[in-house]
């Protein structure tokens, strides 16, 4: 089972790679600003229904399976291919 830090740490990277803010993305998951930051600090608990949004609005699927089934998955996700337009937007973020 995963920790409540490497789930959020899933969360953040996906977020990292949206062109949306925080207050958009809070208001979008119907909470609150503060409870995102919980979230995506992996420091707090909240409730699995905060998960389910934020999640959503991540374009992100909650999905439980057997411990078996999860032994055979990699424990970190894999390197995706990067559209230029994602590498353009890193690029511009470093010469910030």
């Amino acid at each position: 089972m995963r920790t409540l830090k490497e789930i959020s740490e899933i969360l953040l990277r996906r977020f990292n790679r949206m062109v949306v803010g925080k207050l958009e993305l809070a208001h979008d998951a119907g909470v609150t600003y503060r409870t995102l930051n919980h979230v995506l600090g992996g420091e707090q608990d909240y409730k699995v229904s905060t998960l389910l949004a934020i999640a959503d609005r991540l374009g992100l699927e909650l999905t439980l399976v057997p411990r078996e089934a999860a032994a055979g998955m990699p424990s970190e996700p894999q390197n995706e291919v990067r559209t230029r337009v994602q590498a353009a937007l890193d690029q511009l973020g470093d010469e910030t």
